[in-house]
């Protein structure tokens, strides 16, 4: 229960004044008048309505009544809330590393990169169809970047992609890290959402020099979308490559984003969950609330208080001179 206006609470302290008026009543002499021959005649009221009759009974009725109307007029209400769900729909578009290393390159066990990579993807779309207006994309890249899915709401159709298509051998073997993020804020430019992110996972150093992550960076500043990235991290004698964290983190602070680093399968999970729960607090929530107003119901209480002291004060608790 809440109150519309609980300001007007305040009126409760005219029952300090009220009270002492009151006892200051009660313990006022009462005239008496001499009547002659009244022998036999029966008493006007009874022992028992003689004691109530100086207790202050009749005030308090008015106290509470007082009290009623005061709570009545700041609004009490008490509601329910029928629904929680994002206020505004979010525009995502995963951007995944599909290269040789990504394959053969274990994060943990005898779970490869990509692996993990799709595993954790893919958990995290199913948990964007809970909000029921997000839209995801999807883009993979290798020598060049490969769009598998525009912005959509089908996230069934973005889950199977990401399980089937995302992998190694589709296009040659490189890591534009640059041209596949153009890519993505490419996919964003008509959106009107509220929030507009894309993002990367890489484990590589961008190696295509047609776009580079800082030209792609300075376009998504420029277009208002957030760059998170997320870092795997790689032995060089492994693989041959490294991975260039500066230009992931780069990418991520000038567009108002962050950088995960992930060097196992669960920093990774954590990663996306972070990235999640972050947009979820940028564009807040929306309740849905059932309100019944409680006000009617204390004045009708107030009213019953008043006709009680009224009937009483005319009939049996009568005051006679």
């Amino acid at each position: 229960m809440r109150l519309d206006d609980p300001a007007l609470l305040a009126l409760l302290l005219l029952l300090i004044p009220y009270t002492w008026l009151l006892r200051r009543e009660v313990r006022l002499p009462r005239p008496s008048y001499l009547l002659p021959q009244l022998f036999g005649a029966p008493p006007v009221a009874g022992e028992d309505s003689r004691q109530l009759r100086t207790l202050p009974f009749l005030g308090v009725l008015r106290a509470v009544a007082l009290i009623l109307i005061i709570v009545a007029v700041a609004r009490p209400q008490a509601t329910t809330v029928e629904a929680v769900r994002p206020s505004e729909g979010i525009d995502i578009v995963l951007v995944i590393d599909a290269s040789t290393s990504m394959a053969f390159s274990r994060i943990s066990g005898a779970e490869s990169r990509m692996e993990a990579a799709r595993r954790v993807a893919r958990d995290f779309v199913a948990e964007r169809k809970a909000s029921g207006a997000d839209r995801i994309g999807l883009v993979m890249f290798q020598r060049r970047p490969l769009v598998l899915s525009p912005l959509t709401l089908d996230l069934d159709a973005i889950d199977e992609m990401i399980a089937v298509s995302v992998r190694s051998g589709l296009i040659p073997d490189g890591t534009a890290l640059g041209v596949a993020t153009m890519e993505a804020i490419d996919l964003l430019r008509g959106s009107d959402a509220a929030s507009r992110i894309v993002v990367v996972l890489t484990d590589g150093e961008n190696n295509v020099p047609d776009i580079t992550p800082n030209q792609a960076a300075a376009v998504a500043r420029a277009v208002g979308v957030r760059l998170y990235t997320i870092g795997l991290p790689t032995q060089v004698r492994q693989v041959g490559v490294a991975l260039n964290e500066l230009t992931l983190v780069y990418m991520a602070d000038e567009t108002g984003g962050v950088y995960f680093r992930a060097t196992d399968a669960r920093e990774l999970s954590d990663a996306y969950q972070s990235i999640s729960d972050l947009e979820r607090e940028r564009v807040g929530e929306e309740r849905f609330l059932t309100t019944r107003e409680l006000g009617p119901w204390l004045l009708l209480a107030a009213g019953l208080m008043i006709v009680l002291e009224l009937a009483l004060r005319s009939t049996r608790w009568r005051r006679l001179p």
